[in-house]
Order: structure tokens, then sequence, then C-alpha cells
């Protein structure tokens, strides 16, 4: 703060607070009212907050690439077919009772106590066991069925299909924080006290 004494501690105070006219000697020795100084009253200042941009908005296209995967499958190596084989007749042997000289009737001459007779004699039929090879089973064409083979494989399949998408970044935006001059500096006429001004 400047501060000037006038002298004598005599002055005029326009409108406006502009010193008009200052003591005169005509007036000296006069009772003085009043005393005023001059003070400079700083300027004002105001911390205002203000959004910046840092950032434009925009759009960004986002791309998603296809997904796959494996999957495993039963597929026919081989299918079933049907093939033809030769087979051998099938024997056996069997054995059966054959008649070789049926049941008889017929004279025959026997001693019996010292003597010569003629005796009617009954002969049994006479049988022979026989060994024949028999036929079981006929040989020829059989039909051999075979079954299908199978196995498994691995296919890559689509789970999810590619996609683009549009993908809108909103702007970005910082709060900056600076001083504001409110009111500039004046310089006014302030009243003081000293010996002499009341």
């Amino acid at each position: 703060m400047f501060r000037t004494v006038l002298s004598g501690c005599v002055g005029a105070i326009a409108a406006g607070g502009v010193l008009v006219s200052a003591a005169a000697p005509a007036f000296a020795g006069g009772r003085t009212l009043a005393c005023y100084e001059q003070a400079v009253i700083p300027a004002t200042y105001q911390t205002v907050s203000q959004q910046v941009l840092v950032r434009a908005a925009s759009t960004r296209v986002v791309e998603q690439p296809a997904v796959y995967s494996f999957q495993t499958r039963r597929v026919v190596v081989q299918p079933e077919r049907v093939s033809y084989r030769q087979v051998a007749p099938v024997y056996q042997t069997r054995s059966r009772q054959v008649q070789v000289r049926p049941a008889s009737i017929g004279w025959e001459y026997q001693i019996r106590k010292g003597r010569k007779v003629l005796c009617k004699v009954k002969h049994p039929a006479v049988y022979q066991t026989v060994h024949e090879k028999v036929l079981v089973k006929p040989g020829g064409r059989v039909a051999v069925t075979h079954p299908a083979v199978y196995g498994s494989v691995q296919e890559r399949v689509l789970v999810r299909a590619a996609t683009r998408q549009k993908v809108h970044v909103p702007a970005v935006y910082k709060t900056v924080t600076r001083q504001v001059k409110v009111r500039d500096a004046q310089v006014v006429w302030q009243p003081v006290k000293v010996r002499g001004c009341r």
C-alpha cells in the first residue's frame, strides 16, 4: 500500500476519488476537517474450473474371429459284406448189426449115448457187426457274413462365425483449474488519522 500524507492534512476530494484541489496559502491556519491518503486495492482473482476436451469421441470397428471346435464322429471304415467258402462234406462211421444167416431148421447127425442118431435142429439167425461211413452233412458253398468295421474321425466344425462390430468410444474430458481476474487493481483515497486531523 502506497501512502502519501498531504501537506498540512488539508485537501478536497472530488467525486470518484480524484483530488481536485489542495490547500492554498489563503486558507492557512484554518481548521482541518479530514485527511486522506492514496491506497492501492490489488486486483481480485477467482479460481474457476473448466472441462477441457482431451480426446474427441470416435468409432472403431472390433473384429471377432471365427471360433472352431473339433468333434469326434463315428464312420464306417468297411461296410458289412458276405463272402462264400467251400465246405467239405462231413462223414461219420456208424456200426450196425447185419444178418449174415437167417434162422433155420435142419437135420444133422449127433452121437447120443454112443449111438449115432439123426436129429432135427433149429439154427438161430447169425448176425455180424458192420462199420460203414455215413454222410452227415453234405459239402458245398457256404455264405459267411462279415460285420461292418467302424472307426472315428476328428472333424473341425464352426462354433461361431466371424463378426464385425462398431464400438463407440466416448470423448474424454479433463477438469482444468485456473485463476481468472475478476477486477483490476484500483487506486483510491482512504481517510487517515494523523495529528492535527480529526
